[in-house]
């Protein structure tokens, strides 16, 4: 029969985000080994344009659901409300994927939305599924949300976790540890890759300035506030470049207004970041809350530009003194960190030389291998 494995996620492509450019790098992967795939998913959440509600490939179906955007960003802070409003029509569903794709063997479920309705569903169906975790939820001591958050993740037959953190997190539910596999995500290293500094900078538009860069989502919990802060403390020659979409998109056009040696740069096609990687003398990763992984510092050191990141999360276990430095997130601290590499090049030098080998040591597609074992 094959193997046919259907994911339910929040978030894909065109969406731009941690989440999305994961399982983009496993349904590759699957495809590779002759996996079916189908994708229910939602329309981009923090991109302005939608991708096909019906999208299909060679051996690769998706499916995105409407959303109203501003509702979910305002829900986003309240984990209850925000089960609420996205799970109904995951379980809606989803029978209708199982009954349309009766040859699927697994579920695999991205997060606990997903994983409430795969816990119900598959049993219905007898269907394997597996929870993957890629957030550290830090569960309340009680309450409902804890209650239903046990269940979910009890009834699933392997979760299979991005860090230590988020299995710490999924034990403290109660969950037996041998149930949790860990895992590390990877990155398509013959994408990234480096390209020459001086000749990157100037396609981008920066010449010879030192530059500082973020990539992601603008919201507070990726320390975009605080970056901003940080610009008035660091040395005037420094200059800030920041990626990304969201709801703090016009906070951040208002603050680059403001300074002369700040930049917002919209939202980078994946097939450019190596170029705006390889542009940046720096990429700073600040988050504010508990990082499940961190992306964008794995695709910044695979072009060759080394990462200042905070110490949440799984961060610590991505970025070291070798490529980069780990701080403490405050504009204090991100302002004395840029400052010190800026005045200190061959201190930056010695890392960016080794950026690139370390994460093709630490983060090569050979990490998919504990994920499809526990599909099967």
């Amino acid at each position: 029969m094959g193997n046919f494995i259907f994911i339910i996620a929040i978030g894909f492509l065109p969406n731009i985000g941690g989440l999305e450019t994961h399982l983009k790098d496993l349904i590759e992967e699957l495809i590779k080994r002759d996996w079916k795939v189908v994708v229910l998913t939602y329309q981009p959440l923090n991109t302005p344009i939608l991708g096909k509600w019906i999208e299909k490939e060679k051996n690769l179906t998706i499916y995105r659901l409407p959303i109203l955007k501003g509702l979910f960003y305002k829900f986003l802070k309240v984990p209850i409300i925000e089960f609420l409003f996205l799970m109904p029509l995951f379980f809606l569903i989803t029978p209708i994927m199982l009954l349309m794709n009766q040859k699927i063997t697994v579920i695999n479920a991205q997060g606990i939305i997903a994983g409430f309705t795969a816990a119900f569903w598959s049993k219905l169906f007898k269907k394997r599924h597996i929870i993957s975790v890629q957030s550290v939820y830090n569960f309340p001591k009680k309450g409902l949300y804890r209650l239903v958050s046990k269940w979910i993740f009890k009834s699933a037959d392997k979760i299979i976790a991005i860090s230590i953190q988020a299995k710490q997190d999924i034990e403290s539910l109660g969950i037996n540890h041998d149930k949790i596999q860990l895992y590390t995500n990877w990155e398509n290293s013959s994408v990234l890759k480096p390209l020459k500094k001086e000749t990157a900078r100037k396609e981008v538009g920066f010449n010879n300035k030192f530059v500082v860069s973020f990539f992601g989502r603008l919201v507070e919990e990726k320390g975009i506030k605080m970056i901003m802060e940080s610009i008035e403390l660091s040395d005037k020659e420094i200059n800030f470049a920041i990626y990304g979409e969201g709801p703090l998109k016009n906070y951040v056009k208002k603050a680059v207004k403001k300074h002369n040696n700040a930049y917002y740069m919209g939202t980078i096609p994946p097939q450019f970041l190596p170029l705006h990687y390889s542009a940046a003398d720096l990429v700073l990763m600040p988050t504010l809350n508990e990082e499940g992984f961190g992306r964008v510092a794995v695709g910044a050191l695979l072009c060759g530009t080394p990462v200042i990141a905070s110490n949440r999360g799984a961060l610590p276990d991505v970025v070291n003194d070798l490529v980069g430095k780990i701080i403490n997130p405050t504009p204090q601290e991100i302002a004395k960190t840029v400052n010190y590499f800026y005045n200190n090049r061959s201190q930056l030098e010695k890392r960016a030389l080794k950026c690139r080998e370390y994460a093709l040591n630490k983060f090569s597609n050979r990490n998919v291998e504990p994920i499809i074992k526990s599909y099967l």
